[in-house]
């Protein structure tokens, strides 16, 4: 019995996780649709060509940039204990900080772009990092 609900829990974490195929799949899902079905999925445009005068290109962009500090961290050096220091350790610049440079930062991004024609959704096309649904 506790195999089997182990399968089942494994099969729904793997089911749930955010892939690429997944959004290449919700991307596929708008061929067809008229232009507005897109404001109301990613909002405003990032950019906006428009080709031959009535045909246009459409192109979201998302972009996370995330610093992952140093896990070696100090308190700060050089301060008299007082109240303020005690209750209030994040007031007056007496707070953690990393003990040195060690950490790195990672930039996330997804661009997506949608070729309407007449109105209508007839292509699309993405790169990046951070293109993935659930």
């Amino acid at each position: 019995m506790r195999k089997i609900m182990f399968g089942i829990i494994l099969l729904c974490l793997l089911t749930a996780c955010a892939t690429q195929e997944k959004y290449d799949e919700k991307l596929q899902s708008f061929i067809g649709k008229p232009a507005s079905a897109l404001k109301s999925e990613f909002g405003k445009p990032s950019a906006k060509i428009i080709l031959n005068g009535q045909d246009e290109v459409v192109t979201y962009t998302k972009a996370d940039d995330v610093y992952v500090p140093s896990e070696y961290y100090i308190y700060n050096q050089g301060f008299e204990p007082n109240a303020e220091v005690i209750y209030g350790p994040f007031n007056g610049g007496y707070d953690w900080s990393p003990y040195a440079e060690m950490g790195y930062e990672v930039k996330y991004t997804c661009q997506t772009s949608f070729v309407i024609q007449k109105g209508i959704i007839t292509g699309w096309a993405r790169k990046g990092n951070d293109c993935v649904a659930y």
